[in-house]
């Protein structure tokens, strides 16, 4: 969690709600939180969120609702090329979005894998299908 400046790739989360929940309310941060930046040894960005003591740890944000949106703009572009006879000009851009849905499928599930409805972090974890609220979350 801890890469040398300008050797790698860093990622940033812009977009992580406050304790009001409000979109408008963002502060970019790493995506690696070892307390170097922000409130360091007290936590980074984190009490920036959360009470108590924080852990150093990876954390990230996904829109599932954005790459739903992709895969359906694949999906057009691949109808489009093949109304015109260029399947290939896209294929590239159809076999990731390919990979993307398949993924998107995880957005399906509650983000701890528990049953719909669960309000506890006691209640037992999901089997099968059971996790699922078929909606994105």
């Amino acid at each position: 969690c801890t890469p040398v400046a300008g050797s790698t790739v860093s990622y940033i989360n812009t977009y992580q709600r406050g304790p009001q929940e409000s979109v408008w309310e963002t502060v970019a941060h790493p995506s690696c939180e070892d307390f170097r930046y922000g409130a360091g040894a007290n936590g980074g960005y984190l009490p920036l969120f959360i009470d108590g003591t924080p852990a150093k740890q990876w954390r990230y944000t996904d829109a599932p609702d954005a790459d739903a949106r992709a895969v359906e703009a694949a999906y057009w572009a691949l109808t489009w090329a093949t109304a015109q006879g260029k399947q290939a000009d896209v294929a590239v851009t159809v076999a990731k979005a390919a990979k993307m849905g398949d993924y998107l499928r995880y957005a399906m599930y509650d983000k701890y894998f528990k049953k719909p409805g669960c309000t506890s972090t006691a209640c037992a974890a999901g089997t099968g299908k059971d996790s699922s609220n078929y909606l994105l979350s």
